[in-house]
């Protein structure tokens, strides 16, 4: 009987080593530099549950206030920022229709992108600066040779382009 019992105690004893040794192994490996975490989306909320970084393949639409504003020019991939009260305050993403890569600073309502670039394999590079007043410039290559756009709040645009003469 003892010698059953000596037995039992080994097997026992062996295997909840190995158990715990596959164990200790499994804990090490997911807290390893190496892991790799593969998700569709991450949100990231501040102490009161509003969110306030979205990382999304693709990201929703737009927000003003917590509220969609109907649906982006073309889904996005990327970073979006948004404020305190809810409105998407600006971003950094790829589209997926037309293959630009988009960097955006929005107003505080999130209703004007006051500052974005974006640049497209075909197209250039395009650098935008707006007032909520609807003044602005923009700096572009879009057409094979860079241009200076000034647009006043009346929304007359001045052009300014090699070649030519300067904005009034």
């Amino acid at each position: 009987m003892s010698r059953a019992l000596t037995l039992t105690t080994l097997v026992v004893s062996s295997l909840a080593l190995v158990v715990s040794g596959w164990t200790a192994l499994r804990l090490h490996q997911s807290q390893s530099d190496e892991r790799v975490i593969t998700a569709r989306g991450l949100i990231i909320r501040d102490a009161n549950g509003q969110a306030r970084v979205i990382l999304g393949a693709p990201v929703p639409d737009p927000l003003t206030k917590g509220v969609t504003q109907g649906p982006r020019a073309s889904p996005l991939s990327g970073l979006i920022l948004i404020g305190a009260d809810g409105s998407e305050r600006g971003g950094y993403g790829t589209a997926d229709v037309g293959d630009e890569a988009i960097l955006t600073l929005d107003d505080a309502t999130g209703t004007t992108e006051v500052f974005k670039v974006t640049a497209n394999p075909d197209r250039g590079a395009t650098l935008v600066v707006k007032h909520q007043n609807s003044t602005g410039a923009m700096l572009t290559s879009w057409q094979g040779k860079p241009e200076l756009i000034f647009l006043n709040n009346d929304e007359q645009s001045h052009y300014v382009s090699p070649h030519s003469a300067a904005a009034p």
